[in-house]
């Protein structure tokens, strides 16, 4: 790796076509081998998530370019390690392209993942956080100061480093040291802080009354930042999760800048290096992708992976970033934080989405079993984004008060909402038959699955305790995560992984002894490969037993989810009977006032109101969701971007390829208390100011400041000239 400098310019490359002709046969060698363990271990992990999701549905998969650099930029990070596997299977059964992703060191280095992550190429990446350990002596904050922080028998000068990190024990935070005094002085970049009160309080109290410390070096993400170029440069496609780490929260974390830079750096790098040598440079698109779960932790579960139009990142956004590297990364990473909105369902708070989501079951009773998932999810969308813009209009709040409520009686009779509508009055003859019928298909289906459920149940048992344990440690180190159920599903696969593959050998011992045991064989079987054919029946057996339970027991939990509303029909009491009847009445007319809600203010959001509500209601015949879709995204997306304003979050950072070293690629700490991206159109007072002095500034404005004013200007006029000429 060439090692850069402030001054550093990276010598000319050849043209794209002897770049491919100079490399030697043992490349090429060494490139069948990996893509050939990438295609194996693809291949069976695909097996595991098709075997923990029930369903796995994809949307705008013609989105997804077929050459040239790509960037799947993923969220939310819901599902820890399954997510990328998620995504790998679905984009080379899609367009036969393999992804590497960028993952933490920490999880590189891992046994199973780490290893898996090695046969994928994924590229991994150092974080501060991981390199945390304890520091010499005791901490306090400064009285006066929040930012300075007084050491007792500390070494400051000696264990930290600037632009290292500090930390306080028992994962209640992470800071960025800005300088370092003296041995028992040093100021940090931003205070401690925490959004909920409890953990602020608990900050507070041991900021002030002396506390133990974490000290981690600061991590030059130069190299990484080098490598994800030249692999994005050689016209390969790259998977990162931009919110960092994994976490259960409804709405999506800070975006960080190095997801906009890694695009900007690569095309940057091509003007650099192939000035005069090629006649174009290749644009890089960035491809937002949704991961939208129905209980992403639970077995048998179904999952939506969408895919959104890219966003081009070509020449002359590399040249702007040239020129103002600040405002076009502010730019880039505001239109993709925009572009993950668009397919993903999120919200402020996990009630709002309950709320929500049982709107849009309102808003279908008749056909919910026709309406496909990925149309499930648009509707769920479609409702959030009308629910955020009317919010604060009384008959919303008034409407979000009654589904909550309905919600709550709901679970006060342990019922589900589409359970409601199918209990029938007392001493019907129909539902007593039907009860019996559905009674008796469920005894079959799941005395069918028995065998493989005893079999397997060790596996089960063990996964789900290991799997509770493991949340509980992720969420006690954690301020992001609510419950830590996005480590359920990862630990429960990873247990089943390597516990099952033991049992079902277990089994095939104790199945290969009992056959000789019985001298059943003959004499002429009884050979070392018999011992190993019959060993082998017998795994196979087990893991055959074990799938066919998995789908026989299926079909028996559907039905056993119908007996339920079933037999409170039959054996409710007046009083019961009076108090579903009152449900169902309180259901139809929360129905009708979704119908409303959604026919008032859905017009003025949606311009394909009619068309969609229409087809979601009716389903009509022939509709189909993904050639719509296909329809309105023949064109691929042209990154053509509006004047937007000046972000000030990243305002204190150089994003410049020289201080690539600096730019954080995942979260720096697990407490963040401030976004990477201002999402409003407000600017604040400085940046106001700021403009202000650029309109203003003449040639006789003096000094320094007056010549900066000026080339800012320049600058400016120059870039928007430009943009004015490209858009006639």
């Amino acid at each position: 790796m060439i090692k850069v400098t402030e001054d550093y310019k990276p010598p000319p490359s050849p043209t794209r076509q002897s770049k491919f002709q100079n490399r030697s046969i043992w490349y090429y060698l060494k490139l069948f081998f990996r893509l050939l363990s990438y295609d194996l271990v693809l291949w069976f992990f695909n097996l595991i998530i098709h075997t923990f999701f029930r369903d796995i549905k994809t949307r705008g998969t013609f989105n997804i370019p077929r050459k040239g650099p790509v960037i799947f930029v993923i969220a939310p990070h819901h599902n820890q390690f399954i997510d990328g596997l998620v995504v790998m299977t679905k984009v080379k059964e899609h367009s036969n392209r393999r992804i590497a992703f960028l993952i933490a060191k920490k999880s590189y280095n891992r046994r199973i993942i780490g290893d898996a992550a090695k046969l994928c190429s994924s590229i991994p990446v150092e974080r501060a956080q991981d390199l945390l350990k304890k520091g010499t002596g005791r901490i306090r904050i400064d009285p006066e100061n929040e930012l300075v922080l007084i050491g007792d028998g500390t070494k400051f000068t000696q264990d930290c480093m600037v632009k290292g990190l500090i930390g306080l024990p028992h994962s209640l935070g992470n800071c960025q040291i800005s300088s370092i005094e003296d041995d028992t002085h040093l100021t940090l970049r931003k205070p401690f802080r925490s959004p909920k009160q409890k953990i602020q309080d608990k900050i507070g109290k041991l900021l002030s009354q002396g506390t133990s410390f974490k000290i981690a070096p600061h991590v030059d993400n130069h190299i990484v930042f080098q490598n994800v170029f030249h692999h994005l440069n050689d016209g390969k496609i790259l998977g990162i999760f931009p919110e960092g780490g994994s976490h259960d929260r409804p709405d999506l974390l800070p975006l960080k800048p190095g997801v906009a830079l890694m695009a900007l750096g690569a095309v940057t790098e091509q003007i650099n290096q192939y000035q005069g040598g090629l006649d174009y440079i290749t644009p890089v698109s960035v491809v937002p992708v949704g991961l939208n779960y129905f209980h992403p932790h639970k077995f048998r579960s179904r999952v939506v992976v969408e895919f959104g139009k890219p966003i081009v990142v070509a020449e002359a956004m590399g040249q702007e970033y040239i020129k103002n590297s600040r405002s076009t990364v502010d730019k880039l990473l505001k239109i993709i934080t925009l572009g993950l909105k668009e397919v993903t369902v999120t919200c402020d708070d996990y009630d709002t989405l309950m709320v929500l989501q049982a709107a849009r079951r309102l808003y279908t009773s008749t056909n919910r079993e026709s309406i496909p998932t990925p149309m499930v999810v648009e509707m769920n969308r479609r409702l959030i984004k009308g629910y955020e813009k009317y919010k604060n209009e009384p008959d919303v709040i008034k409407l979000r008060d009654m589904v909550t409520d309905y919600n709550r009686r709901l679970l006060r009779l342990n019922l589900h909402d589409h359970q409601v509508e199918s209990i029938q009055k007392l001493n019907n003859f129909d539902t007593f038959w039907m009860f019996i019928s559905r009674l008796i298909k469920f005894s079959i289906f799941m005395g069918l699955s028995l065998p493989g459920i005893f079999l397997f149940s060790p596996v089960f048992i063990t996964a789900r305790r290991i799997s509770k344990k493991k949340a509980k440690e992720a969420l006690e180190s954690s301020v992001v995560k609510i419950k830590a159920k996005d480590v359920l599903g990862t630990w429960k696969i990873l247990v089943a992984m390597v516990f099952a593959p033991c049992l079902y050998i277990f089994y095939s011992i104790l199945g290969t002894i009992f056959i000789f045991k019985l001298d059943v064989l003959p004499d002429s079987w009884k050979s070392k490969w018999s011992i190993v054919f019959i060993f082998l029946v017998f795994y196979g057996w087990a893991l055959l037993t074990t799938y066919a339970s998995l789908r026989v027991g299926e079909i028996g939990v559907d039905y056993y989810k119908s007996l339920k509303p079933l037999l409170l029909s039959l054996i409710n009491a007046h009083s019961d009977e009076l108090q579903i009847e009152e449900l169902k009445k309180t259901r139809e007319e929360l129905r009708e006032k979704v119908n409303e809600f959604c026919n008032r203010y859905g017009p003025g959001i949606f311009n394909d109101y009619d068309k969609f509500y229409k087809q979601y209601n009716n389903m009509d015949e022939g509709f189909d969701l993904e050639k719509e879709e296909e329809i309105k995204g023949e064109e691929i997306l042209k990154f053509k971007h509006p004047q937007l304003q000046r972000q000030i979050s990243t305002a204190s950072l150089d994003l410049s390829l020289n201080n690539l070293s600096d730019i954080p690629i995942f979260a720096s700490a697990d407490l963040e208390q401030t976004n990477d991206i201002n999402l409003t159109k407000e600017s604040s007072t400085d940046e106001e100011e700021d403009e202000e002095k650029l309109e203003n500034v003449d040639n006789k404005t003096e000094g320094n400041e007056g010549v900066k004013l000026r080339i800012r200007r320049m600058m400016n006029d120059k870039i928007n000239n430009a943009n004015k000429k490209n858009d006639e």
